[in-house]
């Protein structure tokens, strides 16, 4: 059975700090014949690149803004533990070895920060997705053009989103308002959505994922 790396998150919950990763991840990836590892600390990188044939970076809170070089925006919720410094060296673990990663919503955020791309700090949500839904259309160089019709439609619960993309990254999916939706990574083994793939039931992303990019 393969492994799959997945970066835990944290949150103060019933008055104490705990550390968990979302059900419907674990569903997904159990169903597809995954099994997951959790990362929960700088400490638990190195066993998880030999254990690991890939890595999850899930949805989540916002970048802090000084990895940006900008002034808080005041529609921003960041982590009160390090969460970003954690996320960034596992990122840099993971990429430095050669291993497959998917970013989904914030995982697709700190994927271009750390690739040297810049964020919106914040959008419109109401415009740009009435109901948390909107369509989105693929380009033509992506893979999503061959897992999807042109344009579909996906969810939507983001209030950041990619500018300038970072080094070795290009535009997959854009939305009505030319926000980048989704990037891939010209070295064929990074993926990343602003969606959420796990919560849809016509996802395409994790079955790609894990059947051809890590095969």
């Amino acid at each position: 059975m393969k492994v799959l790396a997945v970066l835990m998150r944290i949150e103060k919950l019933d008055h104490a700090w705990k550390w968990f990763i979302n059900k419907p991840y674990v569903d997904r990836v159990e169903a597809l014949g995954w099994s997951l590892y959790p990362i929960c600390s700088m400490a638990g990188i190195p066993s998880a690149l030999q254990v690991c044939d890939a890595l999850l970076l899930p949805g989540g809170y916002d970048v802090q803004s000084y990895y940006l070089k900008e002034d808080r925006n005041e529609h921003v919720t960041t982590y009160a533990q390090p969460m970003d410094h954690l996320e960034f060296q596992v990122i840099d673990a993971f990429m430095c070895n050669e291993k497959p990663i998917l970013g989904i919503c914030r995982g697709m955020q700190t994927l271009n920060v750390y690739a040297g791309g810049t964020l919106l700090q914040h959008i419109d949500t109401q415009t740009h997705a009435p109901k948390q839904l909107h369509t989105v259309h693929s380009s033509s160089r992506s893979v999503l053009h061959q897992l999807y019709p042109q344009s579909f439609t996906v969810n939507s619960y983001h209030h950041q989103v990619a500018g300038r993309l970072g080094e070795g990254f290009y535009t997959s999916a854009f939305s009505e308002e030319n926000y980048v939706e989704a990037m891939e990574h010209e070295n064929g083994r990074i993926l990343a959505v602003q969606w959420h793939p796990e919560l849809m039931e016509d996802d395409q992303i994790l079955p790609y994922f894990l059947d051809v990019v890590c095969a």
